[in-house]
């Protein structure tokens, strides 16, 4: 039985997370004391040309606006009983969520295949948080 599930939530393909979700929710549907992790990690952009002409503190702002989007996304596909706890990460994908599902010794992370609805196979993050990481991984495709 599953107690403490990772959750990759990609805010720019909602379709895909709450299928996420629902296979979550499916998972612990006989557990009343699940906990949720809803993790989505936002990329920085310090090495890129863009950088150049955004404001000093974008980073900061994004982060505070990606954390709403994240609370109404779970508002809307969670029970209101469920135990959800939102995790905005920075950095790279893969590296951040294996590192906080050693740190948070979740039971199971489940993600996409990949951030695209039509891909075939793994995207490369997938294949890395499972390659690398040490906790058990679920791919929903």
């Amino acid at each position: 039985m599953y107690n403490e599930l990772l959750l990759a939530i990609d805010l720019n393909n909602p379709q895909g997370s709450q299928l996420v979700v629902e296979t979550a929710l499916h998972l612990t549907a006989q557990n009343p004391n699940a906990r949720f992790r809803a993790v989505t990690v936002i990329e920085p952009l310090d090495d890129s040309f863009i950088s150049a002409f955004l404001p000093k503190n974008f980073d900061k702002s994004l982060i505070t606006e990606v954390n709403k989007a994240l609370h109404q996304f779970t508002q809307t596909h969670f029970p209101p009983s469920a135990k959800v706890q939102h995790i905005v990460a920075h950095g790279t994908i893969y590296e951040e969520i294996n590192r906080i599902a050693a740190e948070k010794q979740v039971d199971l992370v489940i993600m996409l295949a990949s951030s695209k609805p039509k891909a075939k196979g793994l995207s490369n993050n997938t294949r890395r948080v499972a390659k690398y990481g040490t906790t058990p991984v679920l791919i929903v495709k």
